[in-house]
């Protein structure tokens, strides 16, 4: 029932419910590697899900004969896995002179090999023929050499460049200049007019924005210097660049900026008309002691029935951002913020993200709320919808929140300990469902001086105040995909945005399983649903051991990627048939367009975007978020060779975490470093079993293995590549 403009009540609440696996008919083939690739060919040319294989032939074969066929096809070069781990037959080059799109993979050389969805080969392009294009361009490449093992071709097209901003030493030249990339991968000088110099002189470090990349052979891109960098120290401009490879923009456009500029900070009459007033309710915002943008504050309230109203109030940014702007624009582009050890590179400028959008406490915000009506019982009875003005009796860190929940004593405790009784009952539910607890421990953090320079490396603890933020934001995530996903089933109009997490790649499980075993820990599944249970039960067990990393990393590893896409197929890490994103709109973009859509859904608005605009959408953002780990990964793994750059020959306690034919990498318990032990540098000769991770010395038979503990000395650190040398101590 519509109360107010922008105030929807009384949805009642259903759980989740379990959706039946199919069964699939006994196939008729024999010779199991010619059944399952002929059954992958005719049944799912675009890929199918590793259970459903084991499901076809489980009454004809054993689970592990049909894992070590697929293993065997995979090895063979018949069969691929693509990102969300789908099994699909690999396709070979047609015909000479064939055409094909992918993402270019450069190497310091100059030569690049175009990776090809579903082809069994990398195209290989000489460093002529690369037309300035660089790593993780997506490019149209025409093949010049047929081969099917070792094509050749050249870049015709640059489709879509990977990265728009540089860091440059600026070279001045009579009524121009040109700025030289930091970067020696990058092929190319950039051009920059002289209205474009911003006055720099030789020398100077700048950033460049392209302007015109002339994507023709033998001319050089046009760029504007952004900023200048001079005197910056070499962690700050490795920081940003991290940044800028990734293909983020470390520096807003003019026009964004004038738009944000104009923003009022304070809520007008109007809106404040048009909205719920929860200004009078108690409510709080939980985050980290560093955090200045405030996605999500709880608010609670008791009702006259006896029950309590609980409301997630989601900062309101589709308010301040609307479509087709420059902010919006910018905001697609970019997608998600990026954190750092040191710094936040922010989707939307400070002003919105640190400002007027974020939840500060005492302030008058714009949010969009979900309202759970919840009984003693810790029972879901009904939700709500509602535009609503808050104002935040109180900004929590974690620390906080769980020194009050341990002494059982302080300020709003009576508050905090329903809201994290009700998170324990979700939290129960989920895990009876079958979500599986990815809590790997290897979260590392740093301490820094002024400097930025780490002073000490610890890991994130996660604890009950983390993880009660963490219940009832899934909880209003998944309340919003299925009032979407219910509304677009039954009007058949506007699509949604989910965030989705397909089945796991059995074969990668089957590595995990074989990893365990040498820790003493047994892993038995015949399909998808087996897996959740063995998973849940095996992080149950070492949760507080040294080989929760090492294993943890490895289960992350065998998942699917989870993505955002307009096509449903439910969550499987979670345990849920619809779920999306909804609750941090200030650094990422599908939770605006959730905003938008819920809105435009309650409102019963005509469609405001096509299917193929929503796919196109969530393509960039499931893009962009990937590229973002990546910067996190490069920033945190620059910050471990920092912190040890300085304990040169300290020994420390370690677990070998992965295995190749020319070393084997250990992850130091103390601080969660991780280094390289080469074979170039140790007394004798090894063999590689691939298979089972394993060196075996050739003279003395001593043997490492992934999981084993062992001592290691730092030998030596390079910051410029990144990486940590360690010797084996004793």
């Amino acid at each position: 029932m519509l109360l107010l403009p922008l105030y929807f009540k009384n949805y009642k609440y259903e759980e989740e419910q379990k959706m039946s696996r199919k069964k699939k008919k006994k196939s008729g083939n024999s010779g199991i590697d010619g059944a399952i690739l002929k059954y992958i060919e005719a049944k799912r040319k675009s890929g199918m899900n590793p259970d459903d294989v084991l499901s076809h032939f489980s009454k004809k074969y054993s689970p592990e004969k049909i894992e070590h066929a697929i293993s065997r096809l995979q090895k063979r070069g018949l069969i691929d896995f693509g990102s969300t781990g789908k099994i699909s037959k690999k396709k070979f080059l047609s015909k000479p002179n064939e055409v094909l799109q992918g993402k270019l993979d450069l190497a310091k050389s100059g030569i690049g090999y175009v990776i090809i969805d579903d082809f069994e080969a990398d195209v290989k392009i000489q460093r002529k023929h690369t037309m300035n294009a660089m790593s993780n361009d997506v490019v149209e490449v025409a093949i010049t050499k047929y081969d099917k093992k070792k094509p050749e071709g050249k870049i015709i097209r640059i489709i879509n460049h990977s990265q728009g901003e540089f860091i440059c030493k600026f070279q001045k030249t009579d009524g121009f200049g040109f700025a030289v990339p930091n970067n020696e991968r990058i092929p190319f000088d950039i051009f920059i007019p002289e209205s474009f110099t911003m006055n720099c002189e030789t020398g100077d470090m700048v950033v460049v924005h392209i302007v015109n990349w002339h994507d023709t052979a033998g001319k050089n891109p046009v760029g504007k210097i952004m900023e200048k960098l001079n005197n910056l120290s070499p962690n700050e401009l490795e920081m940003r660049t991290i940044l800028m490879q990734q293909g983020f923009n470390i520096v807003f456009p003019s026009d964004v900026l004038a738009e944000t500029d104009k923003i009022n900070e304070k809520i007008s009459k109007h809106e404040l008309s048009e909205r719920l007033d929860y200004r009078e309710e108690l409510t709080f915002t939980i985050d980290p002691v560093d955090a200045k943008d405030f996605d999500d504050a709880l608010s609670i309230k008791p009702l006259k029935n006896g029950n309590f109203e609980i409301g997630v109030h989601i900062a309101d940014v589709a308010h301040y951002v609307r479509p087709g702007s420059a902010l919006d624009r910018e905001a697609q582009f970019r997608a998600t913020s990026v954190y750092l050890p040191d710094r936040v590179c922010p989707m939307l400028p400070e002003k919105l993200s640190n400002v007027v959008c974020s939840l500060r406490p005492g302030e008058d915000k714009c949010a969009f709320s979900v309202l759970f009506e919840i009984n003693e019982k810790y029972e879901i009875i009904e939700y709500s919808f509602a535009k609503t003005v808050i104002n935040s009796d109180k900004r929590f860190a974690y620390h906080e929140v769980q020194e009050i929940l341990n002494n059982q004593d302080g300020e709003f405790f009576g508050e905090l300990e329903f809201l994290n009784n009700i998170a324990y009952s979700l939290r129960e539910k989920r895990t009876k469902n079958g979500s599986i607890n990815f809590d790997t421990g290897d979260e590392v953090r740093f301490k820094l001086d002024e400097d930025a320079v780490p002073t000490e490396v610890y890991v994130k603890e996660r604890t009950d105040a983390n993880l009660l933020v963490e219940d009832f934001m899934l909880l209003a995530n998944t309340t919003v995909a299925k009032f979407l996903s219910k509304a677009e089933k039954s009007r058949g109009k506007q699509p949604g945005v989910y965030r989705v997490h397909d089945k796991p790649d059995l074969s990668k499980l089957t590595i995990l399983s074989n990893v365990a075993k040498r820790f003493g820990y047994s892993i038995a599944f015949k399909d998808a649903q087996q897996a959740r249970d063995a998973l849940n039960n095996l992080m149950d067990i070492i949760v507080q051991k040294p080989e929760l990393s090492v294993l943890g990393r490895l289960a992350v590893r065998s998942m699917a990627k989870a993505v955002y896409t307009t096509k449903n197929i439910g969550h499987y890490g979670l345990a849920y048939d619809h779920y999306t994103h909804f609750t941090s709109p200030i650094r990422r973009y599908p939770d605006v367009l959730v905003h938008r859509l819920l809105l435009q859904t309650l409102l019963k608005d005509r469609p405001r975007y096509t299917s193929e605009e929503l796919e196109d959408l969530s393509k960039q953002s499931s893009l962009m978020e990937r590229q973002s780990q990546k910067a996190e990964r490069e920033a945190i793994k620059y910050k471990q060779v920092e912190y040890l750059s300085t304990r040169i020959g300290e020994v420390y306690e370690g677990i070998i975490s992965g295995v190749i034919a020319r070393g084997f990498f250990v992850e130091l318990v103390e601080n969660k470093c991780e280094g390289m032990v080469a074979l170039v540098n140790m007394q004798e000769d090894f063999v590689y079993d691939e298979e089972n991770m394993r060196l075996t010395g050739l003279s003395t038979k001593t043997i490492y293995q992934i999981g084993e503990s062992i001592q290691v000395k730092v030998a030596k650190t390079s910051l410029k590549d990144k990486q940590i040398d360690l010797e084996v101590v004793g």
